[in-house]
C-alpha cells in the first residue's frame, strides 16, 4: 500500500497535482542545533497517520518518521491533534540536512502533502558588533532597535554568540522585565529596548545577544561587546617634579561638560573616584591642592604645592556626566627627591676641629653663601648666625666656600645643606651627613688564648685618682656591660695613680669583643681606653708548624747532591780533553819517527854516527807515549 502512495505522489509530484493544505513553509535552522517543522491538517484527519518525508518521497527510506513511530535519535514527531498542527524536530542539523520536506497524511488513495524548505545557517551572530566600555562598579545599558511589526514580540538578552541557545540561556526577557544586576527598560511606543547592567565587574565583559523572537523564522539578533575594565586609562600623562616644588595638572574636556563637576582623586578606579575626590569645582580649594577651571579654554588645572615624594603616584581628572559613567583622563606624577651638587657623608671627632666643603656654580659667586641643619631644607637652621664655632671662608677662584667647625660637639651630628642660591633649585647645594665619634686615650687590638689568663692595661688623668673605675663590654659605649660586676673571672687592680690594670683569670671564646675601660663616668673625651681583644683556640697560638722541621734537611739534601752533581760533571770535562790531547800527540810521534826512517836510508854512509841519536829518539817518544796513557787510563 506504501509503495503504491509512493509511486502515485511521484507521479502527481511531475504533473504538479499535489494537494497541500498550505503553500511551502520555507523553515530555517543553526548547523549544530535543532529545527521544528509544523504542519497543519484539516478537520477530520485528526485519527490519520502523519509523517515527514525526504526528497520525493519515493521509498520507505525518503520517508523520516511517522506518527506510528513517532521518536528516534534524530527526529521527533507529536501531533496536536486539538490544534490540528503535528510538529517534527530535528536535531543536530548538519548541512545535508538542508534542502525540500514534505509533511504527509496518510489517507486512503494519495496522501495530503506540504512542501516545507529547510536552509541552514551557521550559529553565530553578527556581521556588526557594537562595542561598549566601562569601569568596575559603575552601570552601562545599550540598545537594541527593531521593527514596529515586533513590538509584542517576545524580546530577551544573553551572553555568548550562539543564536540558538541564546532563549534558553536569556539573562532577562520582556515578560520578567528586572533579574538582580539586569534590567529591561522598553517604552510603549518606541521600537527600542534598553538593557542596563549595575554593579559592573570585570567579570561581565564578553559578548552579548539581544533577541526577537519570530514565529515563522529565525529570531532577530544584535550583538554587544562589553569591555569592562578596573582602572583608567588607556593613556597615561607622566609628570616629574621635585620635593619641596608645587605642580600643576592639567585635565582637558570636552566642550559639552563646561558646567559639569569636575573633580581630581588618587588611585586609577574610577568608580570610587568621586567619593575620594582630593578637590572639586564645588570646593576649588582643599589644604595643598587647588582647582581652576577654565571653562572657555576646556581645561580644569590642578595644583600641588608643597611636593613630598608620598605625593608620588597615580592620579585621576573626572568630569561628570549623565550617562551610566563620568570621563576620566589619567596623570602619573613623579615626586623626586630634590637633588644637589654632590651628597656627602663625614665624621667628626668630638673636641676635634672639622672643615666642610661646599661647592657652588660660577654665576653665583656674589651671591650669599649659607650652612644650614636639619632633616629637610624647608626646616633648616641657618648655622652661620646661630653658631659662633662655624666659620664660613669662600674661596672664589675654586668656586667652593668652606666652614671650620672649631671644635666638634656630640649633639652636631646631623644633615647639614650648604648653598648659594636662595631660591634652592635644584643642583645649586650640597648635601652632607655628618656623624660624630667619640676619641680616647688610645685604642689598642690584643690578642689572646682560650684558657690562659690575661692582662688589659688602662691609663687615665691623674685627677680621676679617687673616681671609680670600670671595664665594660660592648660595640659602643653607651650599651655596653660592666664586666668587673658581672664577671668573677675579672679582676682589677689599681697599680699607681695614672694606670688601672684588669686581669682576666682564663680566657673564653665568648670573651672577644669590643672593652671600653676607664675613670669618668660621663664619658668625657680623652678619659678612657678602647680595646679589641681577639681570642684564639690553643691549636692555633704557641704551636709550631711541623714543617719547620723538614724544610732544613731537605734544603741541606738538595745543597749537597747539587755539589756532587758539579764536582762529577767537571771530572768528566777534564778526561775528554786528555783523550783528545793524546790523539793529537801520537800523530805528531808517528811523523817524527818517519822523518827519522827516511833520512836513514838516504845516509847510509853515516847510519853509525846517527845510530845513536836515532836509538835516543825513541827513547823518548816511548816516555812519552807511555806516561801520556797514564795519563788517560787514570
Amino acid at each position: 500500500m506504501r509503495r503504491l502512495q509512493n509511486l502515485l505522489f511521484t507521479f502527481c509530484i511531475a504533473l504538479r497535482c499535489v494537494t497541500s493544505a498550505v503553500g511551502v513553509i520555507h523553515v530555517t535552522g543553526y548547523v549544530g542545533s535543532a529545527v521544528k517543522v509544523s504542519c497543519s491538517y484539516d478537520q477530520g484527519y485528526e485519527s490519520y497517520e502523519k509523517y515527514l518525508c525526504k526528497n520525493d518521497c519515493g521509498s520507505n527510506d525518503d520517508v523520516l518518521i511517522t506518527t506510528s513511530n513517532p521518536v528516534t535519535s534524530k527526529y521527533r514527531i507529536h501531533d496536536d491533534k486539538t490544534a490540528r498542527i503535528f510538529t517534527t524536530s530535528i536535531s543536530d542539523l548538519r548541512s545535508v540536512d538542508t534542502g525540500k520536506y514534505w509533511c504527509g497524511v496518510t489517507i486512503f488513495g494519495i496522501d495530503i502533502y506540504t512542501e516545507v524548505e529547510l536552509k541552514l545557517v551557521q550559529d553565530s551572530c553578527c556581521n556588526s558588533v557594537k562595542e561598549v566600555e566601562s569601569y568596575a562598579g559603575y552601570s552601562v545599558s545599550f540598545s537594541c532597535l527593531y521593527e514596529s511589526q515586533y513590538q509584542n514580540s517576545l524580546k530577551y538578552i544573553c551572553r555568548g554568540t550562539r543564536p540558538s541557545m541564546c532563549l534558553q540561556q536569556a539573562l532577562i526577557t520582556s515578560y520578567n522585565k528586572q533579574n538582580g544586576r539586569f534590567r529591561f527598560d522598553e517604552e510603549n511606543m518606541s521600537t527600542q529596548l534598553t538593557t542596563k547592567i549595575s554593579s559592573l565587574t570585570q567579570s561581565d565583559s564578553g559578548r552579548y545577544l539581544c533577541g526577537i523572537q519570530r514565529n515563522s523564522d529565525l529570531h532577530l539578533f544584535c550583538a554587544f561587546e562589553l569591555k569592562v575594565k578596573d582602572r583608567c586609562c588607556d593613556t597615561v600623562t607622566n609628570i616629574e617634579s621635585y620635593e619641596g616644588y608645587s605642580e600643576s595638572i592639567n585635565c582637558p574636556h570636552e566642550n559639552q561638560y563646561q558646567n559639569s563637576l569636575k573633580y581630581i582623586c588618587r588611585g586609577n578606579q574610577p568608580s570610587t573616584c568621586l567619593q575620594r575626590a582630593l578637590i572639586t569645582s564645588n570646593n576649588r580649594e582643599n589644604g595643598r591642592f587647588r582647582l581652576n577651571d577654565v571653562k572657555m579654554s576646556r581645561i580644569f588645572t590642578v595644583t600641588i604645592s608643597s611636593l613630598t615624594q608620598s605625593d608620588s603616584g597615580h592620579y585621576l581628572c573626572g568630569v561628570q556626566t549623565n550617562s551610566d559613567h563620568d570621563v576620566f583622563s589619567a596623570v602619573e606624577l613623579r615626586v623626586k627627591e630634590w637633588c644637589c651638587v654632590r651628597s656627602t657623608k663625614i665624621t667628626g671627632t668630638v673636641g676635634q676641629p672639622l672643615t666642610l666643603q661646599c661647592p657652588y656654580p660660577q654665576q653665583h659667586q656674589d651671591n650669599r653663601k649659607f650652612l644650614c641643619k636639619g632633616d629637610h631644607r624647608n626646616s633648616c637652621r641657618d648655622m652661620g648666625t646661630s653658631q659662633n664655632r662655624f666659620a664660613l671662608q669662600d674661596d672664589i677662584y675654586s668656586n667652593s666656600f668652606s666652614v671650620t667647625i672649631t671644635k666638634i660637639q656630640e649633639d652636631d651630628a646631623g644633615t647639614y645643606w650648604c648653598g648659594s642660591d636662595s631660591q634652592w633649585r635644584v643642583g645649586n647645594y650640597t648635601k652632607i651627613q655628618l656623624s660624630v665619634e667619640f676619641c680616647c686615650v688610645k685604642s689598642a687590638k690584643i690578642n689572646g688564648t682560650v684558657g690562659h689568663p690575661l692582662t688589659l692595661q688602662c691609663p687615665y688623668p691623674s685627677q680621676y685618682r679617687d673616681n671609680r673605675k670600670f671595664l665594660c663590654k660592648g660595640d659602643h659605649r653607651n650599651n655596653c656591660t660592666d664586666m668587673l660586676k658581672n664577671q668573677s673571672r675579672f679582676t682589677l687592680q689599681d697599680v699607681s695613680s695614672s694606670t688601672l690594670i684588669v686581669i682576666i683569670s682564663k680566657l673564653e671564646a665568648a670573651d672577644a669583643g669590643t672593652y671600653w675601660c676607664g675613670s669618668d663616668s660621663q664619658w668625657r673625651v680623652g678619659n678612657y681606653t678602647k680595646i679589641q681583644l681577639s681570642v684564639f683556640p690553643q691549636s692555633t697560638l704557641g704551636k709550631k708548624n711541623p714543617a719547620l722541621y723538614v724544610i732544613p734537611p731537605v734544603l741541606l739534601l738538595i745543597c749537597i747532591l747539587v755539589l756532587v752533581y758539579k764536582y762529577r760533571h767537571s771530572r768528566i770535562e777534564e778526561a775528554v780533553l786528555s783523550l783528545r790531547r793524546n790523539a793529537s800527540r801520537k800523530k805528531s810521534s808517528k811523523k817524527v819517527i818517519g822523518a827519522a826512517q827516511s833520512e836513514i836510508y838516504k845516509n847510509q854512509g853515516v847510519v853509525t854516527s846517527n845510530d845513536q841519536s836515532t836509538s835516543n829518539v825513541y827513547e823518548e817518544v816511548d816516555v812519552e807515549v807511555h806516561y801520556e796513557n797514564l795519563t788517560a787510563s787514570e
